[in-house]
């Protein structure tokens, strides 16, 4: 069983630090259980001193590329999963960090709640691949593997698929993130908490089996709950 506690985070942009610690505090992960490495000697030097249960990596680092440390783990503490969270995203350096060892690789680009959602599957043994990552690799296996078969066209070979259900409330919300707005103004235009924009959005996800805005708008539009 995987465990977020304690984390390693390599990272050494100051405002993506302090994302991270607020994403791993609401994972149960406070400051106290939090490494903090800007480097890949910082990185290594504190895997030697302790054990940790996940260690989150960025690509760009001052000493050298994480896909090195991720391929370093993997010989010296391969006990400890490590997940990429960058604003790379070129096929080069996604394919390398994950045939180095990764189980994850996130988007900085999303926000805190779809990350948080993202590393809350990892205690859950899941592998978490930002939406966008993982339909390129999906499309790179489907180039690789011409002779796949195509879906059957009689639709009594479909397995049916059941409406989701969106309470009034998670539908507006749902058409509020349609529009691109964050969850501070979800939560000044509709006069409720940030904590409970965010509630409904995990909501929204759960309902959906998405793991992102992006996918939940196309998936509402696409079950007709947005016009």
């Amino acid at each position: 069983m995987v465990s977020l506690s304690p984390a390693l985070v390599v990272e050494d942009d100051p405002a993506m630090r302090e994302r991270l610690a607020y994403v791993l505090s609401t994972l149960g992960c406070d400051e106290p259980q939090i490494a903090w490495a800007d480097s890949l000697t910082s990185a290594r030097s504190l895997l030697e001193q302790q054990h940790f249960g996940v260690a989150l990596i960025d690509i760009g680092l001052p000493d050298g590329s994480g896909v090195d440390l991720i391929e370093w783990m993997h010989v010296h503490h391969r006990l400890v999963p490590a997940v990429v969270i960058s604003a790379w995203r070129t096929e080069a350096v996604i394919f390398a960090a994950l045939r180095a060892g990764a189980i994850g690789y996130l988007l900085k680009e999303r926000d805190d709640l779809e990350l948080s959602i993202a590393l809350r599957s990892i205690e859950q043994g899941g592998a978490p691949i930002d939406p966008a990552i993982a339909r390129r690799i999906l499309g790179w296996v489907a180039t690789q593997l011409p002779g796949l078969p195509s879906p059957p066209d009689d639709p009594s070979l479909t397995p049916a698929t059941t409406p989701v259900m969106l309470t009034p409330r998670e539908r507006k919300i749902l058409e509020l993130v349609s529009q691109g707005m964050s969850n501070r103004d979800m939560a000044e235009a509709l006069s409720i908490s940030r904590l409970t924009v965010e509630c409904h959005t995990k909501n929204i996800y759960r309902k959906l089996a998405v793991n992102s805005r992006t996918e939940a708008v196309y998936q509402g539009r696409r079950q007709g709950l947005l016009r």
